[in-house]
C-alpha cells in the first residue's frame, strides 16, 4: 500500500495523545484517612480488574480511531499488483479517451477545458514507462484508429485533437477501447476518460460487465466552467397537413442552461437565406420557452431553414437546422361501391377530381370493391371505403396493418350496408359499433342537424375567417338518415362534426401510428343536404388531404450521435448521399417500391445532407443532440462511475498542478482505499462509545 500524501503520516503522532492522557490518569493514589472503611470492603477484586480491562479497551479503540483518521489524510491506495492481477513492473497498455465535445470549448480558470484535458493526458504519458504503449481516442465525430503507439506518437495525436460539433459516441468509443484492451497481450490494462462530465448518455461503462480480464478505469474530471448558453432544444409543429400554399406553424423550444438571466438575445428564423421572423429572448436560469413562426411553403419539395440564437456567450450551438418535406402529391385509393347501389351517385369523384386543372396535391386511383384483393394498398397514403354494402373480411387484417403503419382509412357507409359486417370491421380498430339507423333514406325529412365542429383540428385550420371575439357560425346541414355510432369505452376518439343530439357525424379514431375516420352518412343526396352546403367541399377535400398526410411530409431530420436510417422512394442503384460536399454510395436495401438507407453518420456535422438519385432529391436537417448543449448534466458521469468497482472518479478541478500527477497515479495505477480507513475509524469510535455506556465494571454484590 502506498500513499498519495505521505506528509500527513506525521499526523500519526496524534496517536500518542490518548496514551499520554491515560498515563496521566495513572498517577500514584494519595493516602486519605477515613473513620470507617466498612463500606469499601464490599468492593471485590474482580471489580477492580474489570475496571482496568475497560480502560485498556477504551485506550486501544481510541488509538486505532486516531490512527485511521491520520491514514485517511495521507490518502492510501493499492498499486495494481494488489488491486488487479497484473504486475506493476510489467509494461502497460494505456487507453486515453479525450472528450472533444463542444462543452470542452468552455474556458475555466486554468484555460480552455480541452487544453486542460490534453495536459492531463500528457501527464499520463510522461509518467509512464518507456515500454508502455497507448491508444488515443476521442468521444465525438469520427474516431481515431485503435492502434497502439509509443509515448511520442501518442503526444502527437493528442496535439491534433480539436473541438468538434459532431455527434457524441461516448458509449461506443468506451466499448471499443475495452474490447481493444481485452484483446491486447498486456498484463496491465488501463483506461482513462478525461472529460468535463457533460453528457446525456448513460450506461457507457456497461462493457465492463462482460469483461473477464481486469481493466483499471479512471474518469478524470477537469474543472467546471460556468457560462450562459441559450440553445434550441426542439422544433415541432401543430400542423398535421403539410402542403404548398397552406400555412405551416413552426414551434421552436428554446432553453437557457446557464445560471444567469439570458437577456438582450434574439431568435431569428431564416428560410432559404431570407429572414422570416425574429423574437427577443429573455429567459431565467434553467427556463424553457416556446416561440411560434408561421410559414407558407410555396412549392413541393424540401424547404430548408435554420434558427439563429444571437447574443449569448456560447456560439458553437447557436444554429439549429430544419427541413420541412412538402409532398408533391399524395396517393389515395378510392374503393367505390356506388355501382353496387342502383340509382345512387357518390360525390367523392367530384371532390377528388375538382383540382385536376390546378396544382393538385392529391392523386387518386378508383377501383371496384372486388378488385381490392388484387392491389397493394401499401403503395397509397390513404384508402377511402365509399359506399360498400359489405367490406371483404379477407381485407380486415391488411387494412388494420395499413393503418397501424401510419396511414389512414376513411369509411363512408352504404344505405343498404350490412351492419353486422360494419361492426365486425370497426371492432378490429376498437372504434365502437353502429347501434342502428336513424331516419329514412331519401325521405328528405330532417331527423338531426349539424351542430358544432372541432375548430382547432387541422382539417378546419385557417378555414374560417373571424375575429377572436366573434362566435363561429356556418350553414348547418340537415340529416335525413344516418347510422348511429356508439363509441367504445376505451379511446373513444374525437368528433370532427357533431349533431345537435350529441351523435357523431364524422369521427376520428387513432389506431397504431395512423387514423380511422368514420362518417355516419354516405356521400349521396339521400342521406343529407350536406353536399350542397358551403362547408362540404373544403371539409371533404381537406379531410382526405389530412388523412393522406400521415405517411408523407413533415420534418426530415437526423440527430448526430445515432445511425442514420431513411426509407423512401429512390432508385436503389443510383441513390447517393451528399454530405459536406462529398458523395457517399451505399448498398441500399430494396423494399419493393421503396428503399432503406442506413449509414453510421459519424463524420457528419450540423447542417443539411442530401439523398438523391437521377430523378428525385430529398434534404435532411442534421443537428446535435440537445444534451450536448446542456452544461448542467455532469452528475450523470458521477452516477455511472459509482456503479462499478473498477472505475475511479478523480476530480482534479480543485488540485494544483503539482497535485494532479499524484492524483492520476492513484487512479490509473492503483485504487484509493482511504474510505476503508474512514469507515474503520468511525466504527472504532462507535465501539468506544458502546463500551463506555454498556461495559458496567463497577458492580457491587
Amino acid at each position: 500500500m502506498s500513499f498519495l500524501s505521505p506528509f500527513f503520516l506525521f499526523a500519526l503522532i496524534a496517536v500518542g495523545l490518548p496514551l499520554v492522557i491515560h498515563l496521566l490518569n495513572l498517577r500514584k493514589p494519595q493516602r486519605i484517612q477515613f473513620s470507617n472503611l466498612s463500606f469499601f470492603k464490599e468492593l471485590q477484586r474482580t471489580t477492580i480488574r474489570k475496571i482496568r480491562i475497560k480502560r485498556l479497551i477504551l485506550l486501544l479503540l481510541r488509538l486505532l480511531a486516531v490512527a485511521c483518521l491520520a491514514i485517511v489524510l495521507a490518502r492510501p491506495f493499492l498499486p495494481p499488483v494488489f488491486s488487479f492481477s497484473g504486475s506493476s513492473n510489467q509494461p502497460a497498455l494505456n487507453a486515453i479517451l479525450i472528450d472533444n465535445s463542444i462543452s470542452m470549448a468552455r474556458v475555466g480558470s486554468k484555460g480552455p477545458l480541452l487544453n486542460q484535458a490534453k495536459e492531463i493526458a500528457k501527464t499520463i504519458t510522461e509518467t509512464s514507462k518507456d515500454e508502455d504503449r497507448f491508444i488515443v481516442q476521442v468521444s465525438n465525430n469520427q474516431g481515431l484508429p485503435l492502434s497502439m503507439v509509443s509515448k511520442g506518437q501518442a503526444n502527437r495525436r493528442l496535439d491534433e485533437i480539436d473541438i468538434t460539433a459532431g455527434g457524441g459516441y461516448l458509449t461506443q468509443r468506451i466499448s471499443g477501447l475495452i474490447a481493444a484492451l481485452q484483446d491486447a497481450p498486456y498484463e496491465n490494462r488501463r483506461l482513462f476518460l478525461i472529460t468535463d462530465g457533460n453528457t446525456s448518455e448513460t450506461g457507457f461503462f456497461s462493457g465492463l460487465e462482460e469483461n473477464d480480464i481486469p481493466i483499471s478505469v479512471s474518469v478524470i474530471k477537469v474543472e467546471s466552467a460556468s457560462i450562459q448558453n441559450t440553445y434550441v432544444t426542439d422544433v415541432s409543429s401543430k400542423t398535421s397537413m403539410v402542403a404548398s400554399g397552406s400555412p405551416f406553424l413552426l414551434s421552436v423550444e428554446v432553453s437557457n442552461s446557464g445560471n444567469v438571466l439570458a437577456t438582450n438575445q434574439f431568435l431569428t428564423l431564416e428560410v432559404d437565406n431570407e429572414t422570416i421572423g425574429q423574437y427577443p429572448i429573455q429567459l431565467g436560469p434553467g427556463e424553457t420557452r416556446s416561440f411560434d413562426f408561421e410559414l407558407i411553403p410555396e412549392a413541393p419539395g424540401s424547404l430548408n431553414g435554420k434558427l439563429l440564437v444571437e447574443g449569448d456567450d456560447f456560439p458553437l450551438d447557436n444554429e439549429h437546422f430544419f427541413t420541412i418535406e412538402v409532398p408533391d402529391t399524395r396517393n389515395v385509393l378510392w374503393v367505390n361501391g356506388a355501382d353496387e347501389n342502383i340509382g345512387t351517385i357518390s360525390y367523392t369523384g367530384a371532390i377528388l377530381g375538382a383540382p385536376d386543372n390546378a396544382n393538385t396535391q392529391l392523386s387518386y386511383t378508383e377501383i371496384e370493391p372486388q378488385l381490392l384483393s388484387e392491389i397493394s394498398i401499401f403503395e397509397y397514403d390513404a384508402v377511402i371505403l365509399d359506399g360498400l354494402q359489405e367490406i371483404p373480411e379477407y381485407a380486415f387484417d391488411e387494412l388494420s396493418n395499413f393503418v397501424q403503419d401510419g396511414r389512414s382509412l376513411l369509411f363512408f357507409p352504404s344505405q343498404s350496408g350490412d351492419l353486422g359486417n360494419y361492426n365486425r370491421f370497426l371492432e378490429v380498430f376498437n372504434a365502437g359499433t353502429f347501434a342502428g339507423v336513424v331516419g329514412d333514406y331519401a325521405s328528405f325529412e330532417r331527423v338531426a342537424e349539424g351542430s358544432s365542429v372541432l375548430e382547432d383540428h387541422p382539417v378546419f385550420s385557417g378555414l374560417f375567417e373571424r375575429s377572436e371575439d366573434e362566435e363561429l357560425s356556418f350553414t348547418v346541414p340537415d340529416i335525413y338518415y344516418y347510422f348511429k355510432l356508439q363509441s367504445s369505452s376505451i379511446n373513444t376518439g374525437i368528433n370532427l362534426i357533431e349533431l345537435n343530439n350529441g351523435d357523431a357525424l364524422v369521427k376520428e379514431k387513432s389506431f397504431g401510428q395512423g387514423k380511422l375516420i368514420i362518417s355516419s352518412i354516405g356521400n349521396d343526396p339521400g342521406w343529407s343536404n350536406f353536399p350542397v352546403k358551403a362547408l362540404y367541399a373544403p371539409f371533404y377535400y381537406r379531410t382526405v388531404l389530412y388523412a393522406a398526410s400521415g405517411q408523407q411530409g413533415g420534418f426530415a431530420k437526423h440527430t448526430l450521435g445515432t445511425p442514420f436510417v431513411w426509407t423512401g422512394k429512390l432508385d436503389p442503384l443510383e441513390t447517393e448521399i451528399i454530405a459536406g460536399g462529398s458523395s457517399i454510395k451505399l448498398n441500399n436495401q430494396n423494399l419493393g417500391g421503396s428503399i432503406r438507407v442506413e449509414y453510421n453518420a459519424a463524420d457528419w456535422l450540423p447542417g443539411w445532407v442530401e439523398l438523391r438519385d437521377n430523378q428525385s432529391s430529398y434534404s435532411i436537417a442534421v443537428n446535435l443532440a440537445p444534451g450536448e448543449s446542456d452544461f448542467n448534466s455532469d452528475i450523470i458521469i458521477e452516477e455511472e462511475s459509482a456503479k462499478y468497482n473498477e472505475v475511479n472518479l478523480v476530480d482534479v478541478s480543485g488540485l494544483g498542478n503539482n497535485e494532479i500527477p499524484e492524483a492520476i497515479k492513484s487512479s490509473g495505477f492503483g485504487k484509493e482505499v482511504w474510505y476503508w480507513f474512514m469507515l474503520a475509524g468511525l466504527l472504532f469510535l462507535i465501539a468506544e462509545s458502546l463500551v463506555s455506556v454498556f461495559f458496567k465494571a463497577e458492580t457491587i454484590n
